[in-house]
């Protein structure tokens, strides 16, 4: 039995519906919300501003203040201020130093670059299991100017040679050897010596 395909009529996969159009009452209250809501954020922009008038109206006839004879008004002759810097007047730079806060905080002593380390240290900057790679460090550090050598440490079934400059007897001493480590981003250890 056969069948013939081209007779067969596929369905359509979508219905084609005329789009409607919104109402109009719809689009009218839409329209007045977003007319309001920009109207509020426009007034508070213009508020924000600072050019809004005073809301206030001294000069009412009947409200008129009396006004004061001239001799009557006096200004202080130490601190003669136009009006606009009398409003710019901060008490905080005056008041500050009469206020005192105490807190519990216990004083620590910040040691001079002259002052003594209580021992002196070393600066290890590496360790390695080939001489030839330790004793190129060592030339590379001596060209930044520091008194550098090889020390042989043994361990179990292996040897270590580290490298380590100083020793190191003040505290300015030892911050200017790594300050100029780490500005050739050299990392260092501080190891005391027993």
């Amino acid at each position: 039995m056969t069948h013939d395909f081209a007779k067969i009529r596929p369905e359509p996969l979508l219905e084609k519906k005329p789009a409607q159009t919104p109402p109009a009452w719809s689009m009218m209250f839409t329209g007045i919300l977003v007319g309001a809501a920009l109207g509020v954020f426009g007034c508070v922009l213009f508020y924000m501003s600072g050019q809004v008038p005073p809301l206030t109206n001294n000069n009412v006839a009947g409200n008129v203040p009396n006004p004061q004879p001239a001799a009557a008004v006096q200004t202080p002759a130490s601190d003669p201020l136009p009006a606009e810097e009398e409003a710019l007047r901060l008490e905080f730079y005056t008041e500050l130093p009469s206020y005192e806060v105490s807190v519990d905080a216990v004083p620590v002593h910040v040691a001079s670059p002259e002052d003594p380390l209580p021992v002196p240290y070393m600066l290890q900057t590496g360790a390695f299991q080939q001489r030839s790679a330790a004793e190129q460090e060592v030339r590379r550090q001596q060209t930044l100017g520091l008194n550098v050598l090889v020390k042989t440490q043994q361990l179990t079934g292996r040897t270590l040679y580290l490298v380590q400059s100083g020793p190191y007897r003040t505290h300015g001493q030892l911050d200017d050897a790594e300050r100029i480590l780490r500005r050739n981003n050299i990392p260092a250890l501080r190891t005391s010596i027993q």
